[in-house]
């Protein structure tokens, strides 16, 4: 445990009105976490640990959990429409970032408040890049982007009835297809799109678009459908979130997983350089 975490594991456990055990909050010691495998440094696929999953996120809950005996088991559950479906019929506890839609609060509980912003952006081959300003710039161009993303339900919505948007079941192939001429843009995170373009090689043959197309806020939820659901929990993890983003934790632990991922990646002979 690094010297931080341990200052922030004593002043949040202070500013508590009481210690908690888990079975004040749950029937559950361990919680089964998912999430999406593709989006470093906030949630990414352990390399040193197959079937897990890494990152930051991971850290944040199991800090949000640290004085509950509560443990997390943070597994990689394939592609992320895999991981959706599975929090929608309760076969894991929670996923570990998600952006907030009517059609997920249907069987997922959110933690109040996000645990970070994320801006996605307008994606282009280098030089092959093209005035963004408004949604409407969009038109009659074709893009991609990574199956069952979401951009917020304004642009849910707004892409589903006017854009015309291929989905891909990776985002190194959405970017694959746009270096072939087969997408004109490719709809992505911004730190998640930097990072995938890092360890492919590719940061030098792929920009972003100075405005993004929306700034999303990311949380925890629960699945509805999970036994170890319950309203104690889920306020204390609320409780939690909002004393971890006082102290700016995400911002304070981002480069450690940017480093560690990217360490990962370079161990495994995956980052290539230009």
């Amino acid at each position: 445990m690094s010297a931080f975490t341990k200052t922030l594991f004593l002043i949040v456990a202070l500013s508590s009105s009481q210690w908690v055990s888990a079975s004040e909050l749950t029937i559950c010691n361990r919680i089964v976490v998912t999430g999406n495998a593709e989006y470093p440094p906030i949630l990414w696929r352990d390399q040193n640990h197959p079937g897990k999953l890494t990152g930051l996120a991971i850290e944040l809950l199991e800090l949000a959990l640290m004085d509950t005996e509560i443990s997390v088991d943070a597994r990689d559950r394939g592609v992320w429409a895999r991981a959706l479906q599975e929090a929608k019929h309760g076969e894991i506890d929670m996923l570990a970032g998600a952006f907030l839609t009517n059609e997920r609060k249907e069987y997922m509980d959110y933690i109040v408040p996000q645990f970070t912003d994320v801006p996605s952006v307008v994606w282009t081959k280098k030089g092959n890049e093209f005035n963004y300003q408004k949604w409407e710039d969009l038109l009659d161009r074709r893009g991609g982007t990574l199956v069952n993303n979401s951009f917020g339900q304004d642009f849910d919505a707004y892409a589903k009835k006017n854009l015309k948007i291929l989905s891909s079941a990776s985002a190194e192939r959405s970017f694959a297809m746009l270096l072939a001429d087969r997408f004109d843009y490719v709809l992505y995170e911004l730190y998640q799109g930097l990072t995938i373009l890092e360890s492919a090689g590719l940061k030098s043959k792929v920009v972003a678009l100075d405005n993004p197309i929306s700034i999303e806020g990311l949380y925890f939820t629960f699945s509805k459908k999970s036994g170890c659901n319950s309203e104690a929990l889920r306020r204390h993890l609320s409780e939690r979130v909002t004393q971890l983003t006082k102290f700016n934790t995400f911002e304070r632990l981002f480069d450690k997983h940017m480093q560690a991922w990217l360490l990962q990646q370079s161990n495994f002979g995956v980052v290539q350089r230009d």
